[in-house]
């Protein structure tokens, strides 16, 4: 008689970069996630559409506030963090318990608050030009905030125990390589860093190599990757 062990799956959690996406960002990957029967959670970290809505503690605690619920759902969290959001989610697995931790371009260092946000905005109405309004992007308080939050929890990915893996393209315009590479060195756990020639900052839903990224993160979250 041959027993066969259930294997259950993680939860897939999304931190979002900053822009006017938010947790849409991730929707790509969240289709091929769900269509693998995987659960992804996503959630806004601010408000769009409210200028003031531009205090980083505030954004941090909906964060942790978020994450709390969640680990009282899931025994198995498999973070992804792209930009803004690795930063946050290296701070997240820090303390909290989490199986795994994914970076796609985390800003841990930037080429200007002004370029992220101005970038975003371009690279989104060049992909979706007929389904956002044009004047949605954030305010100047929350680039502000934005520029809080990676210079106070940057360092957070040196607290990280779980195994870490960073995505990074290198035609990205917006966080220079250094980023990941400089974040690889504080790793102490198990860490891989992974670089696409054809990847640019967008890379997780631009429509160019997401048939490569998306199953490189399955393999991580499978275990088959460290």
């Amino acid at each position: 008689m041959f027993f066969f062990h259930h294997t259950e799956k993680p939860v897939i959690v999304t931190i979002h970069g900053f822009g006017k996406r938010l947790h849409t960002e991730f929707d790509p990957l969240a289709t091929y996630f769900e269509q693998r029967h995987y659960a992804v959670i996503q959630f806004d970290i601010y408000d769009i559409n409210n200028p003031d809505d531009a205090d980083p503690k505030q954004w941090i605690e909906r964060c942790e506030k978020k994450l709390l619920e969640i680990t009282k759902q899931y025994k198995h969290i498999v973070l992804i963090g792209f930009s803004m959001g690795g930063v946050i989610a290296s701070y997240l697995a820090s303390i909290f318990t989490v199986d795994q931790l994914i970076l796609v371009a985390p800003a841990f260092e930037y080429i200007s608050a002004h370029t992220v946000l101005e970038y975003g905005v371009k690279a989104v109405k060049n992909i979706y030009q007929n389904q956002l309004p044009k004047e949605e992007k954030p305010s100047s308080k929350q680039t502000t905030a934005f520029t809080e939050i990676v210079n106070t929890y940057r360092e957070s990915i040196a607290s990280v125990d779980c195994p870490v893996l960073l995505l990074h393209g290198l035609k990205d315009e917006v966080i220079p390589l250094s980023s990941s590479r400089n974040a690889y060195q504080k790793i102490k756990g198990k860490h891989r860093l992974i670089c696409f020639e054809d990847g640019k900052h967008r890379m997780l839903y631009d429509n160019t190599i997401q048939e490569t990224i998306y199953p490189i993160i399955e393999l991580m979250i499978t275990n088959r990757l460290m």
